[in-house]
């Protein structure tokens, strides 16, 4: 990271760890049912924020299925990983495991694409957290030790009928009509700073116990999605803007969703939380280290 840069990098870092400030800081002064607001990304706007940024995108097909290989070879390979650290250190997995293999690729991943690699960027990162969240529900919920109907919880998902809709779209050269286009434009718009505050918010909730192993698997989580990343990328020939959205997006802290799965299943949901807090103060020093190398190259 050159002097020159620093300046360059604070445009791309600063304002998505402002907003989240800014969630933390209200927390603490007024109290709110944040689930409202995380219902309403989950249904409203990220849906259409995926429909308006896939319906003009153009994709080929060989580099969406390269990342989404690239995607899960991570994911499977840190829950290897992970698996055998938490085996050798006798603990949980079912409650260790999962902030270590799924990243924040959507609350804080876009919004950091974006600020670094613009529109285009921001489109991969969508595929990202697709791909992500597709093994979240599955995947995920199974490490949970908690697979009963884990199929049904895919199908509530309101951003994989978006993605359906937004890559038909684009595929079928269909043009939405400019009073259709325009309001799902603008709730789209409203997703990544309503993330990004309730991250804020919902951090500020957490609070750090058991602090090595926090901090341990917290930093595990980054430094294994960093090298795994560019390995995978390698191996499945990303190249350019693409290969560097998916190390970024692998790259990210674990995602707060962790926590909510581990209340809804019933595992030990604060030392999760505790985990998501340290993994995240950890980012904070490394991920201005890897944007800075991803942006130069």
């Amino acid at each position: 990271m050159t002097l020159s840069s620093i300046p360059e990098l604070a445009n791309i870092v600063l304002p998505a760890f402002l907003v989240i400030a800014a969630g933390f800081l209200f927390s603490r002064t007024k109290k709110i049912d944040i689930s409202s607001i995380n219902d309403l990304v989950v249904y409203v706007t990220t849906p259409c924020l995926i429909i308006s940024s896939l319906s003009d995108f153009t994709m080929d097909p060989s580099v969406t299925a390269k990342l989404f290989l690239s995607i899960s070879a991570v994911i499977f390979s840190t829950i290897i990983i992970g698996g055998a650290l938490t085996k050798a250190l006798r603990l949980d997995s079912r409650v260790y495991l999962p902030p270590v293999v799924f990243a924040n690729t959507g609350n804080l991943g876009l919004p950091l694409c974006l600020f670094a690699f613009g529109q285009y960027g921001f489109n991969i990162a969508i595929l990202c957290v697709v791909s992500t969240m597709l093994l979240h529900y599955t995947v995920g919920i199974m490490i949970l030790g908690s697979g009963k109907n884990h199929l049904r919880e895919i199908f509530r998902l309101p951003l994989i009928y978006a993605t359906v809709a937004g890559i038909i779209i684009n595929s079928v050269g269909f043009q939405i009509p400019v009073v259709i286009e325009r309001p799902v434009a603008l709730l789209g718009d409203i997703t990544i700073p309503a993330m990004l505050f309730s991250l804020g918010y919902k951090l500020s909730e957490m609070k750090v116990s058991r602090l090595w192993l926090s901090f341990f698997f917290g930093s595990a989580r980054i430094f294994l999605g960093v090298i795994l990343g560019a390995l995978f990328v390698n191996a499945f020939g990303l190249k350019g803007v693409e290969a560097k959205v998916v190390i970024l997006e692998c790259a990210m802290p674990p995602a707060v969703f962790n926590f909510v799965l581990a209340e809804k299943y019933g595992r030990d949901s604060e030392t999760v939380a505790s985990i998501i807090v340290a993994g995240t103060a950890v980012s904070l020093l490394v991920l201005p280290f890897v944007i800075s190398y991803l942006v130069n190259q």
